[in-house]
């Protein structure tokens, strides 16, 4: 079994914000999908740029919500190490992916393997520093968040 790194209130609200989350996608883009499909069709980029926009909004809402209440993860540490890994896994599967578009499309493997060197590089430079940045915020929020707890047991305690 897993550690878990929350505690009880914690896990509370991480599971009322993943509530709300899924249920603002799920409508979200129920209502794009249906839209699309009786306007445009099945298509192109420019017909699933609406479900791109709603995920967008949702990470963002997710991430937001979560360093705001004081929540990193279950599991992940927020550390270097962490982003790192996740950020190196991340750009590497995201390059192979469109190496491989690039390979179908162009039928070259030098351009394919330029592709994934790349993606893989920007994307990973990318991500981790939106990660350190997230990682900074959330350790921000945490020591705000004790000090007002803080604050709170002392006034009781009077």
């Amino acid at each position: 079994m897993k550690k878990n790194n929350l505690d009880e209130r914690q896990e509370q609200k991480l599971l009322q914000i993943e509530h709300n989350g899924c249920w603002m996608a799920f409508w979200m883009l129920l209502a794009s999908l249906f839209v699309q499909q009786m306007i445009f069709g099945i298509g192109e980029w420019k017909y699933v740029a609406g479900e791109w926009i709603v995920f967008m909004c949702l990470a963002l809402y997710l991430c937001i919500s979560c360093i705001k209440n004081g929540i990193w993860d279950r599991r992940l540490a927020p550390d270097g190490k962490t982003n790192f890994f996740v950020s190196i896994v991340a750009a590497v599967v995201f390059g192979v992916v469109f190496a491989a578009i690039n390979y179908a499309n162009f039928h070259s493997a030098e351009a394919a393997g330029w592709t994934w060197v790349i993606l893989t590089i920007l994307l990973f430079i990318i991500l981790f520093a939106a990660l350190s940045f997230c990682t900074v915020l959330f350790k921000r929020r945490v020591s705000a968040m004790e000090k007002s707890y803080e604050k709170e047991e002392e006034e009781n305690r009077i």
